[in-house]
């Protein structure tokens, strides 16, 4: 499953009071993810992603994606298994006159879910 959320941020949003979204998104692994910026941006702009209250993208705490003309894709393995089950991306955006636009993805692969197996044991 693709799960995408378009994040609009605000001229002068600083990097200590970023803008962010919630992402709702299944239980599964996550496979790979993009990130697209709308042009414009400059290296002006950077953005990042967190699961369960700790940075995954990119993984260097702290860090941020900046901004650039190029789109960003990548593979990755990060189990989604705990609730709540959302992603939050977070932008800031140092440009003082114009919004700027970033676009985040995300392919979830489903995992089979497998009902346990009942055993019973007889006397032989």
């Amino acid at each position: 499953m693709l799960y995408s959320k378009d994040l609009l941020i605000p001229s002068g949003t600083q990097e200590d009071t970023p803008v962010r979204a919630v992402l709702p998104v299944c239980e599964g692994i996550v496979s790979r993810v993009w990130v697209r910026w709308r042009w414009g941006p400059g290296n002006l702009c950077g953005v990042r992603a967190y699961y369960a209250e700790f940075q995954h993208w990119p993984m260097s705490p702290g860090e941020w994606f900046p901004s650039t003309t190029h789109d960003l894709v990548f593979d990755d393995a990060l189990p989604l298994l705990f609730e709540p089950l959302q992603l939050v991306i977070e932008g800031y955006n140092l440009d003082d006159v114009y919004p700027h636009r970033v676009w985040m993805a995300f392919q979830i692969d489903r995992q089979p879910r497998y009902e346990p197996i009942e055993w019973t044991l007889e006397p032989v």
